[in-house]
C-alpha cells in the first residue's frame, strides 16, 4: 500500500503542509505509518512560499516592505539552490490575507511591495527570481511592481501616479528610469490559466472575490483594455493573448514583457522541481484537495493539476479529493477528475466551518482511513 497525502493549502485556515500532518495522524490510526508519505503541494498562490522551504534548503531574507494598500509591513522572501534563486510570494505582501482588515479599495490597492522584494533580490545578486502569483489582492496589471522599479505613470494633467493604482488613471508610461537586472532570470507562478480580459478575464471572474463591486466591473475592464492597447502600440507585444495572463490581477500578462519572464502553471513546476513522480508507485492512494472544492478548481488549481499531472505520465493510481467545503453544483464535473470527493464540513455557516477547520479535517481524515482499510484492502485496489 503506497499512500501519498497531497493536499494544496486550505485558504483561511491552514497551510498545505499543515493540512498533510493533520491528514497524516488520522491515517496511522489505522494504517502502517510506512506505508504513507507527506508531499503537500502548492499551485503559486498561498502557501507556495512554506511549499519551498518544506523541500529546499533556504535562507530567509526579511525586509520591511508594503501590503496592498501601501502600509509598512514586515515582510520576507527566500533564497535557494546555493544563492543563486529566490522565491518572492505576492500573497506574503499584497495578498488578501495581508489587506483583508484595510478599508482601501482597488482604485487605490496596488502591487509596489512586491517591487520592493524583488529590488531587495536583486541586490542580493541572484540569477533567478521565482515570483508567485496568486492570492493578491489587487487588479493593477503589476504596475505597482513596475512602479517600485522605476516605472514612473502620469496622469492626463501630467500629474504623477503616486499613492493610487497606476492602472485606472494612467496617461503616460515612463520606462527610461527602469531599475532591473536583464541577466535575471524571471520566472512567474500561475495558480489560473486565465487570460486578462473578457468573460474568463482577471477583471470579471476574480474581482468579486477581491471586493469589487458589480458597478465598478467595466472601469477595470476598460482600464485593462486600455493598458493592453498601449504595450501594443508601444512594444508590439499583446498581451490579451497570454494565458495565464490573468494572474494577480492581470499582472502575469504584463510582468512577462518586462521582465522577460517565462509563465509556469505554479502546480506541474513545482511537481517536476520536487520530483514528485519518484514517490508515486502504481495504485498508489493519493490524497489531495483545498479549502473549497468548485468550478475554479478545475481551472488548473493544485489537486486539478495533480491528478492531470499522474494521468500525462501515465500513472495507473486511485484519488481521493477532500475540500474544506465543496459546491455540490459542480460535483459532476468534479467527479471526472476524482474518484472520491469529501467535504470536511457541510455547514452553511461558513465562520463554524472555519472555527472547527481542524477538527473537520481530522474528522473527515479518519473516516478516509477507515475506508481505505476496509474497502481498498478487501477488493485488492492496492
Amino acid at each position: 500500500m503506497n499512500i501519498l497525502i497531497s493536499p494544496n493549502s486550505f485558504k483561511g485556515t491552514f497551510s498545505s503542509v499543515k493540512a498533510s500532518e493533520l491528514i497524516r495522524k488520522s491515517l496511522t490510526n489505522y494504517i502502517d505509518e510506512n506505508n504513507i508519505k507527506s508531499l503537500p503541494i502548492a499551485d503559486g498562490g498561498d502557501g507556495t512560499l512554506e511549499l519551498f522551504k518544506y523541500f529546499f534548503k533556504y535562507m530567509t531574507i526579511k525586509i520591511e516592505s508594503l501590503n496592498a494598500s501601501k502600509k509598512k509591513i514586515n515582510s520576507e522572501y527566500i533564497i535557494i539552490d546555493n544563492g543563486k534563486t529566490a522565491v518572492i510570494e505576492f500573497a506574503n505582501t499584497c495578498g488578501l490575507a495581508i489587506n483583508k482588515d484595510n478599508k482601501s479599495d482597488l482604485f487605490f490597492l496596488s502591487s509596489d511591495g512586491v517591487g520592493v522584494q524583488i529590488q531587495s533580490a536583486l541586490r542580493n545578486k541572484v540569477e533567478n527570481i521565482i515570483l508567485c502569483l496568486g492570492g493578491s489582492a489587487t487588479i493593477d496589471a503589476g504596475l505597482g511592481i513596475l512602479r517600485s522599479l522605476g516605472v514612473k505613470f502620469f496622469n492626463i494633467n501630467g500629474d504623477i501616479i503616486e499613492n493610487k493604482n497606476p492602472l485606472i488613471d494612467f496617461f503616460k508610461i515612463d520606462f527610461s528610469e527602469t531599475k532591473i537586472n536583464q541577466n535575471v532570470n524571471f520566472i512567474l507562478l500561475t495558480d489560473v490559466d486565465n487570460k486578462i480580459l473578457g468573460e474568463k478575464g482577471c477583471v470579471k471572474v476574480f474581482g468579486k472575490q477581491k471586493g469589487l463591486q458589480k458597478n465598478q466591473i467595466p472601469k477595470f475592464e476598460n482600464s485593462i483594455k486600455r493598458l493592453a492597447r498601449y504595450f501594443m502600440n508601444k512594444f508590439n507585444y499583446d498581451p490579451k493573448i497570454v494565458l495565464g495572463g490573468g494572474a494577480a490581477g492581470g499582472a502575469a500578462a504584463f510582468l512577462k514583457f518586462f521582465l522577460n519572464a517565462n509563465i509556469e502553471n505554479g502546480a506541474e513546476y513545482l511537481f517536476k522541481k520536487i520530483n514528485y513522480l519518484r514517490y508515486v508507485e502504481n495504485n498508489s492512494i493519493i490524497i489531495t484537495g483545498e479549502g473549497k472544492l468548485d468550478s475554479q478548481t478545475l481551472n488548473f488549481k493544485g489537486p486539478y493539476s495533480l491528478i492531470k499531472f499522474l494521468k500525462k505520465n501515465k500513472k495507473k493510481f486511485f484519488s481521493i479529493a477532500i475540500g474544506g467545503v465543496v459546491d455540490y453544483k459542480s460535483i459532476n464535473e468534479l467527479l471526472k477528475t476524482f474518484d472520491l470527493i469529501f467535504s470536511s464540513c457541510n455547514l452553511k455557516n461558513s465562520k463554524k466551518c472555519i472555527e472547527n477547520s481542524k477538527e473537520n479535517l481530522s474528522n473527515i481524515s479518519t473516516k478516509i482511513a477507515q475506508i481505505i482499510v476496509k474497502k481498498f484492502n478487501s477488493n485488492n485496489l492496492i
